[in-house]
């Protein structure tokens, strides 16, 4: 929203995410067209996902699984993001990229995860740490507040 600042007073902060206690706020605005794709990663801070137009699928993952999430390595500028190829998870699981015990990423298939369908007015709140993995099933708005 700092890049359009015209918008910032049509985007209201919801109250949770007042409550860090960290004093400051980053908003970040999604918009893509069906099938975009946000690889499986964690954010080192809060996040209250809002939902305002479209449709997405949320997968997220405790951080007990990061073990069977294969990340980066420490030191990496994408520390925080999976190795897993490919990144859209559901196509990698329909074709069986991951499975098997010969697969690159066969440990993936074992990790406990909870899903998510959001739809407009919906929010979800993403503790830190939690790692996640975003597709659009439409053409799709959302708002993320991270604060700490």
């Amino acid at each position: 929203l700092d890049v359009i600042p015209e918008l910032q007073a049509d985007v209201l902060t919801p109250d949770i995410a007042l409550c860090g206690g960290g004093g400051s706020i980053l908003r970040q605005v999604f918009f893509g067209p069906r099938g975009t794709v946000t690889p499986l990663h964690f954010d080192p801070y809060e996040n209250v996902f809002c939902q305002v137009v479209g449709f997405k699928y949320l997968r997220l993952y405790p951080p007990s699984e990061a073990s069977r999430l294969y990340p980066r390595e420490r030191g990496d500028v994408l520390s925080n993001n999976s190795t897993i190829e490919p990144a859209d998870i559901l196509e990698g699981e329909a074709s069986g990229a991951y499975g098997g015990e010969t697969g690159k990423f066969c440990r993936f298939l074992e990790a406990d995860f909870v899903e998510a369908l959001l739809e407009p007015g919906d929010m979800l709140y993403l503790p830190k740490g939690w790692w996640h993995f975003v597709k659009s099933l439409s053409t799709s708005i959302s708002v993320a507040f991270h604060f700490d």
